[in-house]
Parts: structure tokens; C-alpha cells; sequence
């Protein structure tokens, strides 16, 4: 029986795809789905309850400075006001896991975008601030 130890899943097998391109310069990837309840005062009751009413969605990917392969995408938009569809599918598995994670993000907007940054002895990279407007898991460990 292998140990569980074994099981816990590394980042560096991630994978990102933008618009159905692999992104072979991403360093992280995350996303998080932040719940949005309505407090709730029930009579007789002295401690407020809560009433769940939907949530938000909003990530940021990491990339290795290596092109300029995001500002190609928006820029035209960025200009003329017209933003382009942007679909985001993120993988995470590992050789010793039970499977692969992997989900896709739809009607993903980017919250700003780095147009030009360096520093003296430091490897370039880009965080990439983002919401959407859906998700949905096309594979789960489970």
C-alpha cells in the first residue's frame, strides 16, 4: 500500500490553457469562489443567522516573463473598448494521484495587465489579476 504522503499532489504538474492555447509559461495558477451570504435576524433567536445568495469568482495566474502573449490578447480591446472572449480550462494532477483536476472558466475578464516591468537581477514575471463569470469541473479527484 503506498503511503499517503505520495498522494499529495505537486504544483509543478499544473497546466494552464488560454482559449484553447497551453500557456508554457505559467508559475501559478489559482482560483477561488468567494461564497456571499444575507444576514438573517430570526425572531426569538439572539444569534444572526445567515442565507447563502451566490458568489464571485476571481483568481490570479503567474506567468514567466517569456512573451507578451496576454497583452497580445487585450490589447486590441483595451483600445477600442471591445474585449475578447476569454476562457481559461486549468489542470492539476501528479504521476502518483488518484486522476486530475480540471476545470474550465468561462467569461473571464482581467482585472489589469503589466505592460512593461523589469528589475536588475531579477527573473521577470507577470501576475495576471482576473475574475469570471462561471466555472465548471470537467474532471475531480475523488
Amino acid at each position: 500500500m503506498a503511503k499517503i504522503v505520495n498522494k499529495i499532489i505537486r504544483g509543478s504538474f499544473g497546466r494552464l490553457w488560454v482559449n484553447g492555447s497551453k500557456m508554457a509559461n505559467v508559475k501559478s495558477f489559482e482560483l477561488k469562489a468567494t461564497l456571499k451570504y444575507e444576514a438573517v435576524e430570526i425572531n426569538g433567536e439572539l444569534c444572526e443567522q445567515n442565507r447563502y445568495v451566490g458568489y464571485s469568482l476571481a483568481g490570479t495566474m503567474t506567468l514567466h516573463q517569456i512573451d507578451d502573449s496576454v497583452a497580445a490578447l487585450v490589447n486590441d480591446g483595451i483600445k477600442s473598448g471591445t474585449m475578447p472572449n476569454i476562457k481559461l480550462v486549468s489542470s492539476q494532477a501528479d504521476p502518483d494521484s488518484n486522476g486530475s483536476t480540471r476545470i474550465e472558466i468561462y467569461d473571464v475578464t482581467f482585472d489589469s495587465l503589466q505592460l512593461i516591468k523589469f528589475e536588475n537581477g531579477k527573473v521577470g514575471e507577470q501576475e495576471v489579476p482576473f475574475k469570471a463569470g462561471g466555472y465548471q469541473y470537467l474532471d475531480m479527484i475523488v
